[in-house]
């Protein structure tokens, strides 16, 4: 990837999000009145793609830390670093509180939102004005119902229009994660209007007995918290790109390299969808054989 001056870079990660690639949560509830008050996000998953897209799979990593204080809820840290020329790594930190439910998984999640906002990444969205949409009660808890995106979605568009802001492409797979307006077929984008970073692709399928599944490492980092992690960027001929995740030290996974007998997991968390390596055979070449 060529390299940005810091100024292109700002600019690359302030760019405004999809709809899609927001996640609305309840500020405020007025129960008698069944409505609420809803505030957006950009999710981890858009905010990962970004990050890759504007300074490359190798260009920037985060790190957590616990954060204790004594009579307060535990919560989580999270730095984000961005790769400079000039300077090498700098590193912008933010914080949340460990959630209600999966304390840390949510704490996790959150911290690495606030961060992102650090860079400039959904700072928009802090200039929205209040947002109140419909409620519904889920069990103890209340939420907002599916046919409140419609509404909610409107809003930040006629947002970003008020800003003369356009909206970037969703990123990959979290297109597919908000609810269609009924009766809505999205018709496919034109080519000059796609993001420029590879979506993530659907779980390949069992090869018919026979043939051999062949992926070539695009990108490669090894990611130290708590443990050892290698992050990987696959590609995959007729497939597309995806990210996957290699528990531990994988020094002989370089840029180049080719795999078969790959065995992917498909992990959700919040928002992000991502995959576990947990097997793999390096392809070796005749000239290397010989």
């Amino acid at each position: 990837m060529a390299q940005k001056d810091a100024r292109t870079i700002q600019a690359e990660l302030a760019r405004p999000f999809a709809p899609e690639d927001l996640e609305w949560r309840l500020q405020k509830t007025i129960e008698s009145k069944l409505r609420g008050i809803a505030v957006p996000y950009v999710t981890n998953r858009a905010i990962q793609a970004r990050l890759d897209d504007v300074v490359g799979v190798d260009g920037w990593h985060n790190d957590y830390k616990p954060w204790h204080r004594s009579g307060q809820r535990e919560a989580q840290i999270c730095g984000i670093s961005i790769y400079f020329p000039e300077k090498g790594f700098i590193t912008k930190w933010d914080g949340a509180e460990d959630s209600d439910i999966e304390p840390v998984k949510g704490g996790l999640s959150d911290s690495m939102k606030r961060a992102a906002v650090q860079w400039g990444i959904g700072r928009v969205l802090y200039g929205m004005d209040v947002v109140w949409v419909d409620i519904e009660k889920q069990g103890k808890s209340w939420v907002i119902p599916k046919n409140q995106r419609t509404v909610l979605d409107k809003a930040y568009l006629d947002y970003l229009n008020k800003l003369k802001l356009t909206p970037n492409p969703a990123s990959g797979v979290q297109s597919t994660l908000t609810p269609k307006r009924a009766g809505e077929t999205p018709d496919p984008a034109p080519a000059a209007a796609q993001p420029k970073s590879a979506p993530v692709q659907p779980l390949p399928q069992p090869t018919p007995a026979g043939m051999t599944e062949v992926y070539t490492v695009i990108a490669a980092r090894l990611e130290n918290r708590p443990n050892s992690t290698t992050h990987l960027l696959l590609d995959k001929p007729g497939a597309g790109q995806i990210h996957a995740f290699a528990i531990g030290n994988h020094p002989e996974l370089t840029a180049g390299t080719q795999l078969t007998g790959c065995k992917l997991e498909l992990q959700k968390q919040d928002t992000v969808v991502f995959y576990i390596l947990r097997d793999y055979r390096i392809v070796v070449s005749q000239d290397q054989a010989a």
